[in-house]
């Protein structure tokens, strides 16, 4: 298995420019680029992510740094201070934004033709009543790599991720939190998509999931202490890495009343990687050859537990410091500790994270009796798309049927 596909995780930057849609990162069809989960090998046990020991944190607050006229986009910037005291960067999606473009998401499809959705990155006329009805909060976590939520084309337009998708779909119903990795400039990226090679030095130390978890969380904390935030419900969402951590940030956030866990793992990453491993690599190997590379996931991980926290040494694209600690915080455990409804959406042609690995995660939760909703897409990628298909298409699907499970709005529930 080559590093690429290792690698490839959960990146899928869709890019969507302000004056129009625009796919930036690789030729083509953007793919997830991010780091394949990976399960703990026997010495060490999954462990759930935890604040630090009798650290009693002051309650975030949020400081408008910049708003959404000067970033050219349709979010403000934000900071806040978290439990490490470090100051952590976070985006939340202006309240009156409407998007242009059809009413109505794309159904099931497989073509382009079919797939057009309302552009994220374009504003429409303002919704005056949204200026004065609470609102609430849809986080988005973005999957691996040390690449801004945000870039810029050549031509000065900016354009945003996966979590501008979700704010076509939100349609004035509700607003979009995300949150920039520390140590990640704006509109940096990393190149390869997806991995942390080019990264500063303070990304590589501060990205573990018990930090990352503490930014996420004093970001939504300090954003739903803002006005006009409805704090009756709250939905934590995240994509490939990112619903690992959708997970963390669900078990250590009581207030979550609803978690959506997309494209992610069940055991921890190690798993992952010793199945991606076995699966067949060109026509006619041996079963010998997929089991050298099993054995080759592993020899990996001896090589990072030589030297677990080092950030220079490093595999497929990351460093040490970030796959001993990510290896160690299983999903599923996380998602145990939930009291949340859940929601779990995968395609069964995924690449990057085992279907195995996202049936584990769902048949743990069922027998433990909690409340989830599953979205097992057949035939479908890391990003939920199929062959010919508009590479937005799928999230807006997936994302759809996800909003419609929250009802931010309150109906039905």
């Amino acid at each position: 298995m080559n590093t690429n596909q290792w690698m490839r995780r959960g990146v899928a930057v869709l890019a969507m420019a302000l004056s129009g849609p625009a796919l930036a990162g690789r030729p083509g069809v953007p793919h997830s680029g991010e780091p394949t989960h990976i399960r703990a090998c026997a010495a060490v046990a999954a462990t759930t992510v935890a604040s630090p020991s009798g650290h009693v944190a002051s309650p975030p607050v949020a400081k408008l740094v910049t708003p959404a006229s000067e970033l050219k986009l349709p979010f403000d910037r934000y900071t806040t201070t978290d439990e490490f005291g470090r100051e952590i960067t976070f985006y939340l999606s202006v309240a009156n934004y409407k998007p242009n473009g059809p009413k109505e998401a794309p159904k099931d499809a497989d073509t382009k033709d079919k797939s057009e959705t309302r552009d994220a990155a374009t504003s429409g006329p303002t919704d005056t009543d949204a200026k004065d009805r609470p609102l609430p909060i849809a986080v988005f976590i973005q999957g691996s790599g040390g690449g801004s939520l945000f870039g810029e084309l050549p031509d000065g337009r900016r354009y945003g991720g996966i979590q501008n998708i979700l704010l076509t779909l939100a349609d004035g119903r509700f607003r979009v939190l995300c949150v920039e990795k520390p140590g990640v400039a704006f509109l940096s990226q990393a190149t390869p998509p997806g991995s942390a090679e080019g990264c500063t030095d303070e990304f590589k130390r501060e990205h573990t999931p018990e930090r990352w978890a503490a930014a996420i969380v004093a970001a939504t904390r300090a954003a739903r202490a803002l006005p006009g935030i409805d704090t009756s419900t709250l939905l934590v969402s995240g994509h490939s890495e990112g619903g690992d951590m959708a997970a963390h940030v669900g078990a250590a956030m009581p207030e979550a009343t609803h978690v959506a866990i997309l494209s992610a793992g069940g055991p921890t990453q190690l798993f992952d990687m010793a199945q991606l491993a076995r699966r067949e690599q060109s026509p006619g190997e041996s079963d010998a050859d997929r089991e050298a590379r099993v054995e080759s996931a592993y020899e990996a991980w001896a090589r990072i537990m030589q030297n677990p926290d080092s950030i220079e040494k490093s595999e497929w694209g990351h460093p040490n410091r970030r796959w001993s600690t990510f290896m160690k915080a299983g999903p599923v455990q996380s998602a145990l500790a939930c009291n949340a409804k859940m929601f779990l959406a995968y395609g069964t042609l995924d690449t990057s994270v085992p279907v195995e690995s996202c049936d584990v995660l769902r048949a743990q939760l069922t027998a433990a009796g909690k409340d989830v909703t599953t979205d097992r897409r057949i035939g479908e990628d890391h990003g939920y798309s199929k062959e010919g298909q508009d590479p937005r298409a799928g999230f807006t699907i997936v994302f759809t049927k996800m909003i419609e499970w929250w009802k931010p709005s309150g109906e039905g529930k």
